[in-house]
């Protein structure tokens, strides 16, 4: 298996991925910076790159590369290429992860789950929910950038191109809203 070193650091530097402002999250806490790797996969050769590097974080054989959304389906994608497995995307149906169409699971098949970014560990763990549903086994997560500071989710192991601890503050307290910079909702067009 060919090992390659990445500095995701400086790909997200060249590439403008990371955003300074004041962003909310979904959970409703406050950031001063985002990262959005939505930039780098406009590059196929340096979407190849990350996925080769993602690849690379696990090196159990493996059956089925899971994208928790479809936000996350192309770099998905490009690790089961490199990885010889088929590639899955799951949708949200009434706030619950499930695969679309008649596309399948099987019992005992080896999974792994592929994220642009982990914060909270939530849609990571709703993936891992959904594979379990299925009866099969995920074997890890592999994510570009880990915001989080667990290292797992919920005993599943974790590995990220680059560990890049977030910032958060609550609404009340936000340093940020104290300079009255503009709020943007993350997921909106920064």
């Amino acid at each position: 298996m060919r090992k390659q070193k990445i500095d995701m650091m400086c790909i997200l530097q060249e590439n403008e991925a990371i955003i300074e402002g004041h962003f909310e999250l979904p959970n409703g806490l406050h950031i001063q910076n985002y990262i959005d790797t939505d930039v780098l996969f406009q590059y196929p050769g340096l979407t190849t790159k990350i996925a080769q590097g993602l690849a690379d974080l696990f090196d159990k054989k493996i059956d089925i590369v899971l994208a928790p959304t479809a936000h996350n389906a192309i770099i998905a994608q490009e690790v089961a290429r490199i990885k010889g497995a088929r590639a899955l995307s799951a949708h949200y149906v009434n706030g619950k992860l499930r695969l679309k169409g008649h596309v399948k699971i099987e019992p005992g098949q080896k999974v792994l789950i592929v994220d642009n970014v982990s914060m909270t560990g939530r849609t990571s763990r709703q993936a891992a929910s959904l594979i379990a549903m299925h009866q099969a086994d995920t074997i890890g997560i592999a994510v570009i950038v880990d915001r989080s500071d667990s290292g797992a989710v919920d005993n599943i192991p974790l590995r990220s191109l680059l560990n890049y601890p977030l910032q958060t503050y609550y609404a009340g307290d936000c340093p940020l809203c104290k300079e009255a910079l503009p709020l943007k909702k993350t997921g909106e067009d920064l």
